[in-house]
């Protein structure tokens, strides 16, 4: 079961291990990113970054949907995790059906404008999000679970 959909640039770190633990539970976390599935070293500093008692499992994009969606983890709480909008939008028509997710930190680069607070989005990011609020996906901006959740849909359209 998905417990938290999180865009996370950083991927799996602190505020995905400490911050989300206590709300989520998981028993394991996905992060579905094909640059890491594709780099043993990435791999292994991921795999590692997580609490002893959580699997963490590294796969690529369409492989993580295709999984989901096939019912390997279903029971199982999950967190999944993704580097950006792009690859949240490729999961969401591999058929992986989400009502929400979390957009935690998306860094400034120099093609990034910023959103908000610690979220930058360039326009390939853009146009992803706006594709997912056309699925009716809600957008939710927050760094932790204490912080104050703010919908981001209508400041994306």
């Amino acid at each position: 079961m998905l417990t938290l959909i999180r865009i996370d640039d950083r991927l799996i770190h602190a505020q995905v291990v400490v911050g989300w633990y206590e709300k989520c539970r998981p028993q394991r976390i996905i992060l579905a990113d094909d640059q890491v599935a594709s780099n043993e070293w990435e791999r292994r500093i991921f795999s590692s970054s997580a609490h002893s008692d959580i699997k963490v499992t590294i796969l690529t994009v369409e492989e993580a949907a295709s999984r989901i969606n096939a019912g390997v983890y279903q029971q199982e709480r999950v967190l999944l995790i993704v580097r950006d909008p792009v690859q949240a939008l490729r999961l969401y028509r591999a058929g992986l059906e989400f009502e929400e997710i979390n957009i935690g930190g998306m860094h400034y680069s120099g093609s990034r404008e910023q959103l908000m607070g610690k979220i930058y989005i360039d326009n390939e990011e853009k146009h992803a999000l706006r594709e997912l609020v056309k699925e009716s996906v809600t957008l939710e901006a927050r760094a932790l679970p204490g912080d104050e959740k703010i919908i981001l849909n209508s400041r994306i359209v």
